[in-house]
């Protein structure tokens, strides 16, 4: 101490100056290798995610169907979704589908004045799957190919039935579910060949 015997704080070089430009150019170098390193990753994961979400909702729609229609006593269709709420008749999935029950047997719902009820039959609306993101496709195998009916007992109408998701990153990724038609529906496995359009 000198002067008038007060002391001086003792001031820390670094917290009046901040980084330095070398210390900024490593950090920004360092979360440029992190991000080319983890950023396909990521993207590969949020892909396998989404198929993965879709493919369950379908389940789940495919489900609700049979139960739908062995507790009802009447056929449920899913058909895929025209620009309105309507069957397409195309064997493109990605516009959506719908499902419904289908008390006169055409397996066809046009439900222009939104009621929740197919306008020629007064069949229920059960439920509206809106169009899948863009990249993403759905297509089923098995005949028709643009809809699917249970019968009343919860069985799948006509034969063994396949629908298979697909992305851009072609058919080493896509998720499938295989419905048999006794109404059991499962995921497809490794051994189940799923082919993407």
């Amino acid at each position: 101490m000198r002067g008038n015997g007060h002391a001086r704080p003792i001031r820390s070089w670094r917290a009046e100056q901040g980084l330095s430009l070398v210390e900024l150019l490593i950090a920004a170098a360092m979360l440029s290798l992190l991000m080319a390193l983890a950023g396909p990753a990521l993207a590969e994961w949020l892909g396998n995610q989404r198929l993965i979400a879709l493919n369950n909702a379908l389940a789940g729609d495919l489900q609700r169907a049979r139960g739908e229609a062995a507790r009802m006593r009447r056929p449920v269709v899913l058909c895929t979704r025209g620009a309105d709420l309507s069957c397409s008749g195309q064997t493109a999935w990605e516009t959506g589908w719908l499902v419904f029950e289908d008390p006169n047997g055409d397996r066809d719902c046009t439900d222009a004045d939104n009621d929740a009820r197919c306008d020629l039959d007064d069949g229920r609306l059960l439920r509206v799957q809106p169009a899948l993101p863009t990249g993403v496709t759905l297509r089923k195998t098995g005949t028709p190919a643009d809809r699917m009916r249970f019968t009343v007992y919860g069985s799948a109408a006509f034969f063994n039935h396949r629908y298979t998701f697909c992305d851009h990153r072609g058919e080493s990724v896509a998720r499938g579910l295989i419905l048999a038609n006794t109404g059991r529906i499962r995921l497809a496995g490794s051994t189940d060949t799923l082919t993407c359009p």
